[in-house]
């Protein structure tokens, strides 16, 4: 039996990654959470997998953690991932984000944990790449340009350290953009799947908001994500970095144009800039080579994004429909 410890188990991509973890029924998943987490995203497994209560910032509960759960492995997501809220509260974001990432490693230190550990970091970290060092590889520059890359940057830098210093085997990945059921609405297709399942049901007008449509990105689902993510586990090397995405290509607004066509109401739907949802700095074209990963690894992305985006509007639909919000 494998024990495998996800922190951020309640997350969108944390809860997809239990869900593949439990398909071998040699694993046993542990998730730490905090005491008053949303279990939405992971009420079909919770008799399946054991929650632990704590917290990155609170590391005499992560002492227990690694203690009483003894893992083999640890999937590290737990973090504050929202871009836009880190300019109004950048210090909770690196006092998660990095100072949480200590905490943790210093748990396993304290406990004498040998455990193999999977790191999900940002390419936010590379900040706004200009357009003639386009795609990103593994060697670009990192150059952040809000407060929550900058705290992942800082995350990255804590790992290197505890592998150098310490000989924790950490893998470490920069995955792009990545969506499908779960995600929540502060996502920018979240919100735009989110309004468009409430326009279908009738309440919201016919006008979705929207912030910046111009900016550039590589989508993959978060199921082909996951499967990604325990192969870096199992083939990564220790220390080094790799990139993760697909070449399913779009501009934001394109992908609002799909999920409108996908729309009962589509006919009806406009859509409008809010100011408040532009952001105060944005990364134009967001365009990353994965070769380095693919070659180690043989992944490939297997899901279209047209799937991908009927499934977040379907789960939206759900969402509403059984009066979550």
């Amino acid at each position: 039996m494998k024990k495998i410890l996800i922190t951020g188990i309640t997350g969108f991509v944390g809860s997809h990654l239990a869900d593949l973890l439990l398909e071998n029924p040699e694993n046993e998943i542990f998730g730490l959470k905090r005491p008053n987490s949303q279990l939405r995203n992971i009420h079909h497994i919770v008799d399946k997998i054991s929650l632990h209560d704590g917290d990155l910032i609170d590391q005499t509960s992560l002492i227990k953690l690694i203690q009483d759960t003894q893992p083999d492995e640890i999937y590290h997501l737990g973090a504050l991932s929202w871009v836009t809220p880190s300019w109004d509260m950048p210090a909770a974001y690196m006092q998660t984000n990095a100072i949480g990432t200590i905490n943790l490693f210093e748990a396993m230190r304290n406990q004498g944990s040998k455990a193999k550990v999977f790191l999900s970091c940002t390419p936010e970290e590379f900040g706004d790449v200009p357009e003639n060092l386009i795609p990103i590889t593994e060697e670009t520059r990192v150059h952040p340009i809000n407060p929550y890359a900058a705290s992942k940057a800082a995350q990255d830098m804590v790992s290197m350290v505890y592998s150098a210093s310490y000989d924790i085997p950490i893998i470490r990945t920069r995955a792009f953009n990545h969506e499908g059921p779960r995600r929540g609405i502060l996502g920018a297709n979240a919100s735009f799947a989110f309004q468009i399942a409430s326009i279908e049901r009738g309440l919201q007008d016919p006008v979705i908001k929207v912030g910046n449509l111009e900016a550039t990105r590589n989508f993959t689902d978060v199921l082909d994500l996951v499967r990604a993510y325990t192969l870096a586990m199992e083939k990564g090397v220790p220390s080094e970095l790799y990139l993760i995405g697909s070449q399913n290509i779009y501009t934001m607004k394109e992908c609002l144009e799909v999920l409108i066509s996908l729309s009962t109401s589509a006919d009806k739907i406009s859509y409008e800039v809010d100011p408040i949802r532009v952001r105060p700095t944005e990364l134009k074209t967001f365009i990353g080579e994965f070769k380095k990963f693919r070659d180690l690894t043989g992944w490939e992305p297997k899901i279209p994004f047209e799937q991908t985006m009927e499934s977040v509007l379907s789960y939206w639909r759900e969402f509403i429909d059984k009066g979550y919000y």
